[in-house]
């Protein structure tokens, strides 16, 4: 099935320790980046690379004082899936946590997008880093009632052009993957994706994950936010 080939499931927490996960994000409330719904760096959301990188080097510490066994279960989980050593260096943003709740799920984002963030990264020394190796990954740590998921689309990068001329992105082409709390889904990034939801949120409804890249440098599956 197509599914099949555009994503993998890799069971990474169980229900409890979502829950545990959860209460520490809330713990730490006073550290959420409201305005882009996030805990921790992430080069998606923080530019330039200046930006980027100092953001890091605050929040790491944080993160991995508080979250610090939920990574070195990732990392492990990882490791087993792709057979190889996996690892985060110490300049790049650990995965951070994407954090949508309270009465409305504000400044959501539903674009189609393919993911291109290890452009904007440093992986000196030039040709240690394999740019055909990507991954990105969501680890679901709390769902809203209605549920939530990826649409994934089986179509690789395209021109501004080509976007605005294809109707091979449209929603009825999409392939849908249910999220499932502690099970990360993993995919290329290379191919066309979109989170989803549905929209009959309810006041009481939360939306977290933990949100992630990676690619091979010098043989490690290094692996980023």
């Amino acid at each position: 099935m197509m599914t099949a080939q555009l994503t993998r499931q890799i069971n990474i927490l169980t229900i409890e320790e979502c829950e545990t996960v959860r209460r520490s994000i809330h713990e730490l409330q006073p550290l959420w980046d409201e305005e882009r719904c996030r805990l921790g760096a992430g080069i998606s959301y923080y530019k330039p690379q200046a930006i980027y990188y100092a953001t890091a080097k605050r929040m790491n510490p944080i993160l991995q004082k508080h979250f610090g066994w939920l990574y070195d279960k990732l990392r492990k989980g990882l490791a087993a899936h792709y057979d190889c050593p996996v690892d985060f260096r110490e300049d790049l943003a650990l995965p951070g946590f994407n954090i949508y709740c309270g009465s409305s799920p504000l400044k959501l984002s539903y674009n189609i997008h393919v993911d291109m963030q290890y452009m904007d990264l440093n992986w000196d020394p030039h040709g240690s880093a394999d740019f055909e190796s990507t991954m990105s990954f969501t680890l679901p740590i709390a769902n809203p009632k209605s549920g939530s998921g990826l649409n994934i689309w089986n179509v690789t990068r395209l021109t501004d052009e080509q976007m605005d001329q294809t109707t091979a992105l449209a929603q009825e082409n999409a392939v849908y993957h249910k999220y499932e709390l502690g099970i990360a889904t993993i995919h290329d990034g290379k191919h066309y994706h979109q989170m989803y939801f549905a929209e009959d949120w309810s006041s009481g409804d939360e939306r977290i994950t933990l949100q992630g890249h990676g690619l091979m440098q010098n043989g490690t599956l290094v692996i980023y936010g």
